[in-house]
């Protein structure tokens, strides 16, 4: 499985146009990989140099853009004062780039035409044929020519890996640990507490469980006792290789043979009753193609925090100039610099006067320095330049902080007024004018409230009705072809009552 997975993951890292190595370390991103496409002359603008290497305001926004894309398909669409933060991990991300970069490029470690062709045919043997390979490939966005070039930097980079990382020893005991695996099914009995009376409650329950239980019923008890997800398979919860599960499990489903059984075994979720169904053992032709896989991987494991502190040195000694105003706003800021970020957020209003985020952000580095009237201030010119919820909320929470009441009732409706579908935030903004003693601006949020309520009784009704109307319709349709059924049978049964049809 430890080899399998990490050609699986080698795919999926590729697809997603960033890799990852252990610990936040990221190798270069594909944008680099491929070589920069034509960059726009408006987009020309260097924004920072990393050792003298210039990265360009479209280097930037399209690593952004990637990053993006990525965190709003997990997390939903993001608000736009989170961009600013993305915006810098994305500089952040090609600095480590480059760093790595400029390291392969001083050790002269390159990637002949044979490497790539055989990792590249890795990933082809993933799927069940090259046509499926070539499919996902364009439903991906990717041509070969770039999966191309990005397996020629993973190629270098994994070189550059096993130069830092050296020769580490890994014994046979650890290979064949890392590839056997057992199938295991469990019985769990969880204490209600975590009193010594709980836990003595727990093992008499699964002794009581324990004497009952063999190889035959095991699934049986599981499914009535376990308090496990895995109590509806019977407690099956399939191989698991070591250090997948908890040490107290671990040594004793590895001590087991097939078909044997555990007495009680206690870990931190309470009382586990253990039976081994299958064993991996590490022996035959596929141990035997995966050990140069799993050595590989074990040794990278023993050698991944120096590699991690290596990176980390080569980082911060790298010289690393940032000219955008507003990522050396933000760099300050996150520094606790709340003067120089002043500064920087001041420069970037200069060159974008009609980005509200920028007032906003400014007045987060005021509010860090006490300066709560002039903080509130940039606030109010942020919402007069973007109508965004987040930046009413902001104003308000500032006034109610400084007991400004009415003016934070006003911002609060404002917010309301924004997100009339969003119930968490209305309940939150009732709760605030309530407690400052604003009963008729709590009232119109309460309206708010129950009208939201009300769009969702109405949504779930209609929903009712159209899964009645499905099965009804349904029905109807089962109920004609049982009838259709019916008709074909009794012509049959009529002719085999005739014991003789030719007369």
């Amino acid at each position: 499985m430890f080899y399998k997975m990490r050609d699986k993951m080698k795919l999926v890292v590729i697809i997603v146009v960033v890799a990852m190595v252990g610990g936040g370390l990221w190798a270069a991103l594909s944008y680099f990989f491929a070589g920069r496409q034509q960059v726009p002359a408006e987009a020309a603008a260097v924004v920072a140099t990393v050792n003298g290497q210039a990265v360009t305001a479209w280097d930037l926004y399209q690593v952004f853009m990637n990053q993006l894309q990525q965190i709003e398909a997990q997390q939903g669409t993001l608000p736009g004062r989170a961009y600013e933060a993305v915006r810098y991990q994305a500089l952040d991300l090609i600095v480590g780039s480059l760093v790595l970069n400029q390291e392969i490029a001083s050790r002269n470690l390159t990637a002949s035409k044979d490497e790539i062709d055989a990792e590249l045919q890795r990933i082809i043997d993933l799927f069940p044929s090259e046509e499926d390979f070539k499919s996902q490939l364009q439903l991906a966005g990717l041509t070969e020519d770039l999966l191309r070039g990005q397996l020629a930097e993973e190629v270098k980079y994994d070189k550059l890996t096993k130069q830092i990382i050296g020769d580490r020893p890994v014994s046979e005991e650890e290979i064949r640990n890392a590839f056997e695996e057992v199938r295991t099914s469990h019985i769990l009995i969880r204490p209600e507490g975590d009193s010594d009376e709980d836990w003595a409650k727990a093992e008499e329950q699964i002794r009581e469980v324990y004497a009952q239980v063999t190889v035959d019923n095991f699934a049986e008890l599981a499914e009535e006792f376990s308090a496990d997800g895995s109590a509806v398979q019977g407690g099956d919860i399939g191989f698991v290789p070591r250090g997948a599960t908890v040490q107290e499990y671990e040594e004793v489903a590895f001590s087991l043979g097939v078909g044997e059984i555990s007495e009680p075994v206690r870990s931190t979720y309470g009382y586990h009753i253990i039976m081994v169904t299958e064993r991996k053992e590490a022996e035959g032709e596929e141990f035997e193609a995966a050990r140069g896989e799993i050595e590989e991987q074990l040794r990278y494991a023993k050698g991944e925090e120096d590699l991690f502190k290596w990176f980390e040195e080569k980082r911060e000694a790298a010289d690393v100039v940032i000219m955008d105003y507003q990522m050396n706003g933000y760099k300050h800021m996150q520094a606790a610099e709340y003067e120089d970020a002043v500064h920087y957020y001041k420069l970037a209003i200069e060159q974008a006067p009609n980005d509200g985020y920028l007032y906003a952000s400014l007045g987060d580095a005021y509010y860090e320095m006490d300066q709560i009237d002039e903080a509130i201030a940039q606030y109010k010119l942020a919402t007069e330049t973007i109508n965004d919820y987040t930046l009413f909320a902001g104003l308000g929470d500032l006034y109610r902080e400084t007991e400004r009441f009415d003016e934070a009732a006003e911002a609060y409706l404002k917010v309301s007024e924004l997100v009339p579908n969003d119930i968490w935030t209305q309940l939150a903004l009732y709760q605030y004018l309530t407690d400052m003693e604003r009963p008729d601006d709590a009232a119109i949020v309460e309206g708010r409230i129950e009208a939201f309520q009300a769009r969702q009784d109405e949504y779930l009704k209609q929903l009712a009705e159209q899964q009645a109307a499905t099965d009804e319709a349904m029905e109807a349709e089962t109920g004609a072809e049982s009838s259709a059924v019916e008709e074909e049978i009794e012509p049959a049964q009529e002719l085999d009552g005739d014991s003789d049809p030719e007369n």
